[in-house]
């Protein structure tokens, strides 16, 4: 048994309470269905679209850490490896919604889906226009189908932080869906495993530890190099988008080794194509091992306004 899995039906309360105790004044507590716990941002949704992020457990920052100021407006979580409760979602787009709407922001996976999608219909009986972005950017996933079948990986960070922005600008919920829709489909994200021992790496190690599409032995320049030729080759950057890099690492990989290894990711992307920005952080730990997730957006002349500048989270930049 895992150590915090005690009272696991209560994790995330737990885990949010502690977030409240540590930084009072930025986040609230709204009260939710047992099986998930729900954190709301201090700062009011007034007269604009709000936003709602949902995960199973997650892991750090991920998800609760990127609601606050600028960012997400709510997140709910499920208990350790167990979807978003539908009730919970309803609840809190019912508390959040200022007649202009809700997105319902989510990483796509069965349960999160069934569970966003229940809340959506139970939102739109009542009155309130909702409507639910799967985020689909990981490469290993689904190869060889539609891009819509893939699960989400790091890249959710990107899109919530597109979505926030959006929203704060004036954005109605369509037009913000439809950017959300573009950046889905201008986005990929690859999980990069490695053997240290071996200099062995892996590409596309799944979410919930599927084996990956590709292995090889090579040192970090040549993954980098591979890396971005697997991900350009995916969304195919035209000449008038810039590319917003973001190297995540895995559990075991340290806070030098993710800036060395976006050294190199930099120096390969940025041979080809044009760089609007690389973000390095621990933005999303879910895998156990050596690593990183590494993520590109190829954003249009559309999509940049809502990139630009840097917002602070809960210990990450974006």
């Amino acid at each position: 048994m895992h150590w915090f899995s005690e009272g696991r039906e209560f994790y995330a309360r737990k885990w949010f309470t502690g977030m409240l105790k540590a930084h009072p004044g930025r986040w609230e507590l709204f009260d939710s269905q047992i099986s998930s716990a729900t954190l709301f941002s201090s700062h009011k949704v007034t007269d604009r679209v709000a936003v709602i992020i949902s995960s199973g457990g997650s892991d750090g920052p991920w998800s609760p850490g990127f609601v606050g100021e600028n960012l997400a407006d709510a997140v709910v979580v499920g208990a350790p490896f167990t979807a978003p409760n539908a009730y919970a979602i309803y609840e809190a787009a019912k508390a959040l919604d200022t007649g202009r709407g809700v997105i319902l922001l989510y990483n796509n996976f069965m349960g999160d889906y069934l569970n966003n999608d229940m809340a959506e219909e139970l939102l739109r009986i009542e009155g309130h226009r909702a409507i639910q972005i799967p985020v689909h950017d990981d490469i290993g996933m689904a190869r060889g189908e539609s891009r819509e079948n893939r699960g989400g990986r790091s890249g959710i960070a990107i899109m919530t932080r597109i979505a926030a922005s959006a929203s704060r600008a004036g954005l109605s919920l369509d037009e913000i869906a439809n950017l959300l829709k573009k950046a889905n489909s201008r986005m990929a994200t690859i999980c990069v495993s490695i053997d240290t021992e071996n200099n062995i790496v892996t590409f596309g190690r799944g979410f919930s530890d599927e084996p990956g599409f590709k292995t090889g032995q090579m040192g970090m320049r040549e993954t980098a190099e591979e890396t971005i030729r697997l991900l350009t080759e995916d969304i195919s950057p035209k000449t008038d988008e810039k590319i917003l890099l973001m190297v995540n690492p895995l559990r075991l990989a340290g806070y030098d080794e993710a800036y060395v290894m976006g050294n190199y990711l930099y120096d390969s992307l940025s041979a080809n194509y044009n760089i609007l920005r690389m973000n390095v952080g621990a933005y999303i730990h879910i895998l156990d091992g050596y690593g990183f997730t590494i993520t590109l957006l190829s954003a249009d002349s559309e999509l940049r306004p809502y990139l630009e500048g840097v917002i602070n989270g809960d210990g990450f930049s974006i």
